[in-house]
């Protein structure tokens, strides 16, 4: 699995994009590669196997689904109510940068990342149990929820079997379109 720099929670150190990355990493090995970052529907879907992805994995986009239980209303809402101008990326001080929703908290980290605090100095604000206070009990001034740029393309929590049908049947069309534009 090859993840853009476009992806929710952890990403690469070196931040390319999903449009690069993919055929890059397509072309450099010789299994199946799996596109993530920046996909959460059928274009995106269409445009990974362009890329020579045999598939695709989608983070932000299955939080935003009814079965999601582990994800409190709260974040759904927010990756709902979102842009894909909205998230900020933490911990790149410590070389190990994730995407979250922008958020004070979120911006409080990373001014003290700038300040030059070590990892140490942000374990507890960083760590696990920030994240869960968040995406569980949706206490944003105590946590964090990751979400890629996806954000800005979604505006529903349909099921999981409605949103799969829904980029199944939008692939569908977008490849008849595809192909009616090179008949």
């Amino acid at each position: 699995m090859a993840v853009g720099n476009e992806g929710g929670g952890h990403l690469g150190l070196d931040e390319v994009g999903t449009m690069v990355l993919i055929p890059r990493v397509v072309e450099s090995v010789s299994i199946p590669v799996l596109a993530s970052g920046g996909i959460g529907d059928a274009r995106g879907f269409l445009a990974a196997l362009s890329l020579g992805a045999e598939g695709i994995e989608m983070g932000t986009r299955f939080i935003a689904t009814k079965e999601c239980v582990h994800a409190g209303d709260v974040y759904k809402n927010a990756i709902i109510e979102a842009n894909e101008t909205d998230t900020v990326i933490i911990k790149k001080s410590l070389r190990s940068p994730g995407r979250v929703l922008r958020s004070d908290y979120t911006e409080q980290i990373i001014a003290r990342e700038k300040a030059g605090e070590t990892y140490e100095d942000l374990r507890e604000v960083i760590s696990g149990k920030a994240n869960c206070s968040y995406i569980y009990e949706g206490n944003e001034k105590e946590g964090f929820g990751w979400a890629g740029q996806v954000i800005g393309l979604i505006n529903d929590i349909p099921t999981v079997k409605e949103l799969i049908d829904e980029i199944v049947t939008g692939a569908e069309k977008g490849n008849k379109r595809l192909n009616q534009m090179f008949d």
